[in-house]
């Protein structure tokens, strides 16, 4: 179904060779505003690669990839509703996906992958292992929105391009429902255009069977490397926006039979508190555990939260005399607050913050007379690694609304949430999960410079990783007192 004859005509010209699922997609969202009219102009171009073709097929065929996918190649049919004829009216937008300019026009948008107009550029990066830079801009080639999209399984290229193609769906639909001149300065990436051959598509798959295979072994051999959690003694004169060796850090032991992950303390009644994601390896299926911190160190956890949906992130907070967690349930497609009737041990749920959607590691704070809630959102076959929403709210409970320029940030160095939000320099700042080399394999300290109804901004000043013999990844969580601080890495972990 189209959109309203009255709304903003939006002109969208595509490749007829290569239409793909994501596009599709990106016209069916449009259709459903009110205020906009998508009409589809179908032109001649090149065909994708064969050997690129053929690579889909035979991913789709090893590992079982039956589900639709953003990469698809589709038929003309599926955009039969939006092939009106018509052409923009005044007022109109051209959105030029066709990877050129057709006829000499001049198209108000066109996306660009890598500094490049063909989206060649997405397909050869993830043949690279790694993710374009994707960037909208107008007809004078000022930037309107950009992105760095995550790639969370840089193996398979139909997940890979499944993430890059829905977060540039997004950036697409803000471009041109509420066209903005991006905060980000955009990193041009040189990249020479070059014809994909079915040496380098095949070496890609080869290579992509090796890891998974490499993997499933080190699994079946109880050598994989996992999560955990570590601490350390800290005082009040440290620098807030880095963090010591590994060596600093003592770890929490685990029995093999389960991980630790996404630390949190409090302080009540003078005892400092951890709270960790207990994830039972047999079940499957992750919980909230608490631990106490004794002359020894931290006691093991013991289970306080669990319900029927993988539980993680447990954020504790106080508020109005009460202490509050907010703890990640993303497959229940909610966001949950619950109230401690027994710290720490009991807790009841008091209210679902957010329905319907997909949220990941949603913390929250108060500024400037509301409440402000950051979290990991995953739109259609995305990532959550790379994408920022926020919401805001009169009270806790609520009601909240979603940010007008959501989503906020679509960047894998310095989207996710990665603990609690902190003052420093007498400014907001926050944590958060740099996943460019993959999950969880950096810290990005970043400070909030706007925070209110219109606008949301931040600034990255310090990005840390750490790793010693043991440690690939981390840390992917920072919470302190302010005399502890824990983290969590990923590596081989003591028992």
């Amino acid at each position: 179904m189209t959109g309203t004859a009255g709304g903003r005509t939006v002109t969208i010209c595509l490749n007829r060779a290569r239409l793909w699922r994501w596009q599709h997609e990106l016209v069916t969202r449009l259709a459903r505003r009110s205020d906009i009219d998508p009409v589809v102009r179908l032109m001649d171009g090149p065909p994708p690669s064969r050997a690129f073709t053929l690579l889909l097929m035979l991913e789709n065929f090893a590992f079982r990839l039956h589900d639709e996918h953003a990469c698809d190649l589709i038929g003309e049919k599926a955009f039969e509703p939006y092939l009106t004829g018509r052409e923009a009216r005044d007022g109109g937008l051209l959105l030029d996906l066709t990877g050129y300019t057709a006829n000499g026009a001049l198209s108000d948008l066109r996306v660009l992958y890598d500094d490049m107009d063909s989206d060649d550029a997405a397909l050869l990066a993830v043949l690279d292992a790694r993710s374009p830079a994707l960037t909208i801009v107008d007809r004078t080639g000022r930037t309107l929105v950009s992105g760095l999209p995550a790639v969370e399984d840089k193996t398979v290229a139909t997940r890979a391009l499944d993430t890059i193609f829905s977060a540039l769906v997004q950036l697409c639909v803000k471009a041109v429902t509420a066209p903005l001149t991006s905060d980000v300065q955009s990193s041009p990436t040189t990249l020479m255009a070059k014809a994909m051959h079915p040496g380098q598509v095949f070496s890609f798959g080869a290579t992509a069977l090796a890891r998974k295979l490499n993997a499933r072994i080190a699994r079946l051999c109880h050598r994989a490397p996992r999560w955990f959690v570590a601490w350390r003694q800290r005082n009040e004169t440290e620098s807030k926006t880095s963090l010591p060796s590994v060596s600093a850090y003592r770890r929490l032991a685990d029995d093999g039979g389960r991980y630790y992950a996404d630390p949190f303390l409090f302080v009540a009644d003078g005892q400092t508190h951890l709270f960790v994601e207990e994830y039972d390896i047999a079940l499957g299926k992750g919980l909230i555990s608490t631990s106490l911190l004794t002359s020894e160190g931290f006691e093991r956890p013991r289970p306080v939260l669990e319900t029927q949906y993988h539980l993680s992130y447990p954020h504790v907070f106080a508020h109005a005399d009460a202490i509050w967690m907010i703890p990640e349930s993303l497959q229940s497609r909610t966001v949950d607050l619950y109230r401690a009737v027994s710290f720490p041990d009991r807790w009841v749920h008091e209210a679902t913050l957010l329905e319907n959607v997909e949220a990941s590691d949603a913390t929250v704070c108060q500024h400037g007379g509301l409440w402000w809630m950051f979290a990991a959102t995953r739109s259609w076959r995305g990532s959550n690694w790379d994408t920022l929403s926020v919401f805001w709210a009169p009270q806790l409970a609520g009601p909240w609304q979603p940010h007008a320029g959501n989503p906020i940030l679509i960047d894998h160095r310095c989207a996710r949430p990665a603990g609690d939000f902190f003052h420093h320099d007498g400014a907001l700042w926050r944590p958060a999960q740099d996943c460019s080399e993959g999950y969880g394999t950096g810290l990005a300290f970043c400070r909030i410079d706007a925070l209110d109804r219109e606008s949301v901004r931040q600034s990255v000043h310090n990005t840390v990783r750490l790793r010693d013999e043991g440690v690939r990844r981390g840390p992917h969580s920072l919470n302190r007192t302010s005399t502890i601080e824990v983290i969590d890495l990923y590596g081989t972990s003591p028992r």
